[in-house]
């Protein structure tokens, strides 16, 4: 029909929102580690996380060289947290899954930036990117603060409280958001460092990350008739 635009076939096709399922993936991870700190547990937790890094290379569309890296480090680290679950000490299982856990959420956590950062529009995919970005921070932090308590030996904690996933998780997001309770300290220069770090990359991210989403934000223009409608008089 005269002055009806057609949208090409591929703007009527759905996006999936890979974006949502990384978020459902690592909330769930959360859940989880709060919950218990059971060996297969930590292998759940694990399990989503990679899974969360297979959905967001989706969304982010790498180059293959890169998705071969992802494709590596999924198998690898999947296979060496079940061998060192079952071959090694709790405790040593436990440092291991944290340095997998600091790779996995580090590579999450660049395909996802990587892919708000170059998005033309602000929607709901690219806010539940940011989301998870922001989840990642926190979660990457936590590991990271096991891995430094595993290699160091003695308390993490001032108060000599044991640096379990459910207590580092807690303290890691409770130093990026800048709460501050006062209940947890880490003991050592390292773990002071990498909290005061965490606490500024965090108030960095938001304001970086929300100022991006504002800049990008368009509203969608009004739809206009053409002037073949106009012309129309039926």
């Amino acid at each position: 029909m005269p002055g009806v635009r057609r949208l090409p076939v591929g703007r009527l096709r759905a996006e999936p929102d890979h974006f949502g399922a990384v978020l459902v993936l690592l909330v769930g991870a959360y859940v989880l580690s709060v919950l218990d700190d059971d060996p297969w547990v930590r292998i759940a937790v694990t399990a989503l996380n990679l899974t969360a890094l297979v959905f967001a290379v989706k969304a982010s569309q790498p180059r293959p060289p890169l998705r071969a890296v992802v494709r590596g480090i999924v198998i690898a680290g999947g296979v060496l947290v079940c061998v060192a679950f079952l071959t090694l000490p709790a405790e040593d299982a436990d440092g291991i899954t944290d340095c997998v856990l600091v790779v996995v959420l580090a590579t999450t956590l660049v395909c996802i930036m990587d892919r708000i950062l170059t998005a033309q529009d602000v929607t709901l995919r690219v806010i539940a990117g940011a989301i998870s970005a922001y989840l990642l921070v926190g979660l990457m932090f936590a590991a990271v603060f096991g891995v430094v308590g595993w290699l160091q030996g003695g308390d993490f904690f001032a108060n000599g409280e044991p640096p379990d996933p459910e207590t580092l998780q807690y303290f890691s997001f409770t130093t990026i958001t800048t709460l501050g309770y006062g209940d947890f300290t880490a003991a050592s220069s390292a773990g002071r460092g990498l909290a005061a770090l965490e606490a500024l990359v965090g108030q960095i991210f938001l304001a970086t990350l929300i100022a991006r989403l504002v800049s990008s934000f368009r509203r969608r223009p009004a739809v206009t008739p053409s002037p073949q409608e106009d012309a129309d008089p039926t």
